[in-house]
């Protein structure tokens, strides 16, 4: 029961007797301090045999006195029974002298392998975007837009979206589509509707926008939602070449925007677009694209926009919740056929800086310009400078004022607007 202590016993002795035969005589002391630890060394384990034979003879007595009971209370033995076994497992393991009783293997757990059924729900992100504005005599508070954003991988080849937009009181498809990866590499295809790759800003949805309002080179030259169009597009990531990473999209539509006069296949828009990145350097990055949409606005009339933008985008890494900078400008040239008459052409553009001032508080400024398509001769422009303000990751908020001149009139418009925009849900952060 004790052979641990009588172990420990002839280890110090042994110890000693090489102590004795290899230490010479002038390290007498040395051997002396030794045998000096050796004699604590035994104490203590004599006082831990002491202690064991000590608790054992307690745990001896405790069985003995439940023995006695149990053969006392007859029918009630079995619980004694089931102490005395645990307590004699209990001296086994305090003594030493004898292995724990192997453990039972534990249950096993069954595991279901069906699919988890959330996974079959699409994705939702939720949009607001309210605005009030003062302008003139009068002011006007706006709920302009929500958006209820469903996205979902439909298998391992495509994925869907399809963003709801409520104003107005009219619910409409802002944009739903299928869409395809991996057909080729770089190529990725999308069929349904969508909000077209134009220009820098087009396919940005309202709330996504870098100031209040779509510029009004987009408004003017299709519509006051932009181009958004039901048909297919491919684009197309080309391999490394003269830039960083640059994009080829071509899509084919149905004509229904208001640059159009389709809504069906039977006249079909084409859109090109060029899009090249290049990294300056580990802060700064320059973009620059090439677009063009053609279509037919009435049976042997056509009408053409096309355009060019650059980005130039600053923000250095180390301090990237603090410092940034933009700077984009966009320039389009319009044509349209008329009946019996010659093509109207007519330019447009905005440009505007942007800066953060500090943590989540931006500026900026934009200027828009921009003739009328269809009477060339008639041109507006608009200044706004404006603060945007991010609450949080969630919430934005936004305050601008805007000067604008009316080409009919000659007046100028003056407004200050405030907008709130806030998201939930996994694709808040998406632009489009």
């Amino acid at each position: 029961m004790f052979g641990p202590v009588r172990g420990g016993r002839a280890l110090a002795a042994l110890a000693l007797v090489f102590s004795a035969v290899l230490v010479p005589a002038r390290a007498a002391e040395g051997v002396r301090e030794l045998e000096a630890q050796l004699a604590r060394l035994e104490e203590r384990m004599e006082a831990m045999r002491a202690a064991y034979e000590e608790r054992i003879a307690r745990l001896e007595r405790r069985i003995a006195e439940l023995e006695k009971k149990g053969r006392d209370a007859g029918t009630r033995a079995a619980a004694p029974a089931d102490e005395i076994a645990r307590l004699r497992a209990a001296a086994r393991a305090a003594a030493g002298g004898a292995q724990a009783a192997a453990q039972a293997p534990p249950p096993a757990v069954a595991v279901g392998h069906e699919r988890n059924l959330n996974r079959l729900n699409p994705e939702i992100s939720l949009t607001g975007d309210v605005v009030a504005a003062a302008s003139g005599p009068g002011q006007r508070f706006d709920a302009r837009e929500f958006e209820l954003d469903l996205q979902s991988a439909l298998d391992p080849f495509s994925s869907t979206k399809l963003t709801l937009a409520i104003g107005g009181g009219e619910v409409d498809i802002e944009e739903g589509y299928v869409r395809y990866t991996g057909l080729a590499p770089g190529l990725t295809l999308r069929a349904g509707k969508m909000r077209q790759t134009f220009g820098a800003l087009n396919r940005h949805h309202l709330h996504a926008l870098p100031q209040v309002d779509y510029p009004l080179v987009y408004e003017t030259f299709f519509g006051p939602e932009g181009l958004a169009q039901t048909g297919v597009s491919v684009d197309w990531l080309l391999p490394h070449g003269w830039s960083t990473a640059s994009e080829i999209t071509l899509q084919v539509t149905d004509g229904s925007s208001e640059l159009f006069s389709g809504g069906s296949f039977e006249r079909l828009s084409g859109l090109a677009h060029v899009r090249s990145y290049w990294d300056l350097s580990p802060a700064t990055y320059l973009e620059w694209g090439l677009s063009a949409v053609t279509g037919t606005r009435a049976p042997g009339l056509g009408a053409t926009v096309l355009g060019s933008d650059v980005t130039l985008h600053w923000q250095p890494p180390a301090r990237a919740k603090y410092r940034e900078f933009i700077w984009r400008t966009e320039i389009a040239r319009s044509a349209r056929e008329a009946a019996g008459g010659p093509v109207a052409r007519a330019w447009g553009g905005y440009s505007y800086l942007e800066g953060l001032v500090r943590r989540n508080l931006y500026t900026g400024l934009r200027y828009d310009r921009v003739f009328d398509p269809e009477v060339p001769s008639l041109g507006t422009w608009a200044i706004e400078p404006y603060l945007s303000w991010w609450q949080s990751e969630f919430v934005r908020l936004r305050l601008a004022y805007q000067l604008r001149h009316d080409p009919l009139t000659g007046d100028d418009d003056h407004r200050i607007r405030f907008q709130l925009t806030w998201a939930a849900g996994p694709h808040k952060h998406e632009s489009y």
